[in-house]
């Protein structure tokens, strides 16, 4: 008998020891699996955050609108499968900002290790900066000798630890981050737009003499982390006005790291999120050197222009640019309040849509030239954009309807799909009526100089009608304020050939958005403008795109399912699409591969200075042979 009981607890003890093998074995294999995706780079969250937590969402959508395999992955996960021997070389991570600010020790040397072993790491802020405990380490940043760069220096700075800064940088630099002219500026027209000291100004930073702005009177300022200066290392990308380091980009051993000083999930719930989304980019394609599926049509440029009609003289004005021709051009966004009144009730300075002929002969000869129509707001332009407000849906949401059914009403009988608020003002109740009345796309004043993007307001994404930020000029966006500021023509058009040439070179879409009023004013300006773009579509590298195109285009673009897999010497790229991957277009980089090869689809490859350009023309599966660099 006892014979018997020690043979069952033998038995029962070896079962127990066997389960404890397998769960490791389990958790090794997984873990090892995970740290592998090839090519997709891993954002390494807490382990006690889920993967679909809106802070990892924020990163999660900006990859998809950049592009951009990513994965989110629990670091103790992460770290599993670096002990368990996935290859460094092929490690590309993020560690972010605001959600991520403590891991262990052990976390922060094999973040070190995997990077000097041949890996990629991008560190935003405080990221990491705080151990599993919440406590600063002793002097500086635990990853400050990986990133070049000191900082995290509690004990020196306390309760300074950081500024709120200015940010500079070269033009160069600003647009491989996706910020366009007139976000960033020379420091000539910063002091000019806006409240910088000119004295401070005229510091001499050769490599740095550009600003970036915000819409607004006064300079953008940052919080920014205070480094030092550091001498030869790391390449400085961008530093504040105080000198402290931005952006750097730093070799460790045999991998990269990536340095960004700014709080970049932060800023896009509080919609600046220019910084997180170019950031990304930036690690991806020029870091980690990684493929992007391009977020225009067929990878070409495409301007959105966006005409805001306020009150009853717009008409005229309107006569006035089709006679200059400036309808004339591809498919265009034109926006109507239609309301019989401006300022008040009974001011009688509104267009009066429902009753003016005129007007209602301007829509149809627009609509015959391609264009789209849509909504601007509510009824009465400067009432509902000087008044309405997140507490008085009640009063003001009348009013939306009201102009709704005006303009669907000009439009033929369609419901307009797109939309823009007056003044800007769109309280928060308008994103709810947009989902009901299906708009797709609407102009907006966040994320200023963005392409089209699912705005975020806080933790809460708008995640149906496309957003498209207008693009900015320092305090100027349009042909208005630049009269305001009495501006030069010349000027004012200089900056907009920049946008047209920096549209082209990016392969992105942005909105720029006029008056009738103020184009008129500008004619010189805006007529040039529109021809450069029309003259770069002739060359085949521009194209002018309504809001719904656009928004068509990219919802369309969000069904893609795309991976890369290692094959021998060679990556393979394969994408399908439930409908058609018709006008889609990655970009891949020569310094990575050699030579590009459809081996399934309908696709044509075009190689540039820098990159092989692979547009679909049909079809639903696509797959390339990507010969890598010897």
């Amino acid at each position: 008998m006892n014979k018997l009981l020690r043979w069952k607890k033998w038995l029962a003890a070896t079962a127990v020891v066997l389960c404890v093998l397998a769960v490791i074995a389990w958790h090794q294999s997984r873990s090892v699996k995970a740290t592998q995706h090839y090519a997709t780079i891993s954002l390494l969250i807490p382990d006690s955050m889920s993967a679909d937590a809106p802070e990892v969402e924020i990163w999660r959508e900006a990859a998809r609108e950049r592009g951009v395999l990513l994965t989110p992955l629990g670091i103790t996960e992460w770290m599993r499968g670096m002990n368990y021997g996935a290859p460094a070389a092929q490690q590309a991570v993020i560690l972010p900002d605001t959600f991520h600010r403590n891991i262990s020790d052990a976390a922060v040397q094999t973040l070190i290790d995997m990077v000097h072993a041949g890996g990629q790491a991008m560190v935003v802020q405080d990221g990491g900066m705080l151990d599993e405990r919440g406590y600063y380490s002793k002097g500086s940043s635990r990853l400050s000798q990986m990133l070049g760069v000191r900082y995290g220096d509690y004990d020196s700075y306390k309760d300074q630890l950081s500024d709120y800064e200015e940010i500079r940088g070269a033009p160069s630099t600003m647009e491989l981050l996706g910020i366009p002219p007139g976000r960033y500026l020379d420091a000539k027209a910063a002091a000019k737009l806006t409240a910088i000291d000119p004295e401070e100004l005229a510091v001499d930073e050769p490599a740095f003499p550009s600003f970036i702005a915000g819409y607004t009177k006064d300079s953008q300022r940052f919080t920014v982390l205070k480094t030092d200066r550091p001498k030869g290392g790391p390449r400085i990308l961008l530093q504040s006005s105080n000198g402290d380091v931005v952006a750097s980009l730093n070799r460790w051993g045999k991998g990269q790291a990536l340095f960004v000083n700014l709080p970049l999930t932060y800023l896009l719930e509080r919609t600046d999120g220019i910084f997180l989304h170019g950031f990304l980019s930036y690690f991806a394609q020029q870091v980690v050197e990684r493929p992007a599926l391009l977020a225009a049509p067929d990878g070409i440029g495409a301007l959105v222009l966006n005409w805001h009609n306020d009150d009853g003289k717009a008409i005229g004005f309107l006569h006035e640019l089709q006679e200059a021709g400036i309808f004339d051009h591809g498919h265009q966004s034109l926006h109507f309040t239609a309301g019989p009144d401006v300022n008040t009730q009974g001011d009688g300075l509104g267009m009066d849509l429902d009753d003016n002929n005129d007007a209602q002969q301007m829509i149809q000869k627009l609509l015959s030239q391609g264009h789209s129509i849509g909504n601007h707001g509510g009824w009465i332009h400067n009432y509902f954009g000087n008044n309405a407000s997140d507490d008085n849906a009640d009063d003001f949401m009348p009013f939306l309807d009201l102009n709704n059914a005006s303009v669907t009403k000009a439009n033929c009988g369609k419901q307009p799909t797109e939309y823009s608020a007056p003044n800007g003002n769109t309280p928060l109740w308008t994103y709810d009526w947009m989902v009901e009345h299906g708009v797709q796309a609407f102009y907006t004043v966040a994320n200023v100089g963005m392409p089209p993007t699912r705005l975020w307001l806080g933790k809460r994404q708008i995640n149906q009608p496309w957003s498209f930020p207008v693009l900015t000029y320092g305090q100027v966006a349009s042909a208005e304020e630049a009269s305001f500021q009495k501006m030069p023509v010349a000027e004012f058009g200089q900056w907009l050939q920049q946008v047209a040439r920096f549209i082209e070179q990016t392969r992105s879409v942005r909105l720029s958005y006029f008056h009738p009023i103020g184009a008129v004013d500008y004619l010189p300006a805006v007529k040039d403008y529109i021809d450069s773009v029309q003259a770069c579509a002739d060359r085949k590298q521009c194209q002018f795109i309504s809001m719904t195109e656009a928004a068509d285009f990219l919802s369309r673009r969000d069904q893609v399912q795309w991976s890369l897999q290692a094959q021998g010497d060679d990556d393979l790229l394969t994408a399908s699409h439930p409908q058609s991957l018709a006008s889609m277009a990655w970009t891949l980089p020569k310094t990575k591969y050699a030579a590009v090869r459809v081996r399934a689809g309908e696709a044509e490859v075009q190689g540039t200075d820098d990159a092989w350009l692979v547009r679909v023309r049909g079809g639903k599966e696509l797959s390339l042979e990507l010969r890598r660099q010897p």
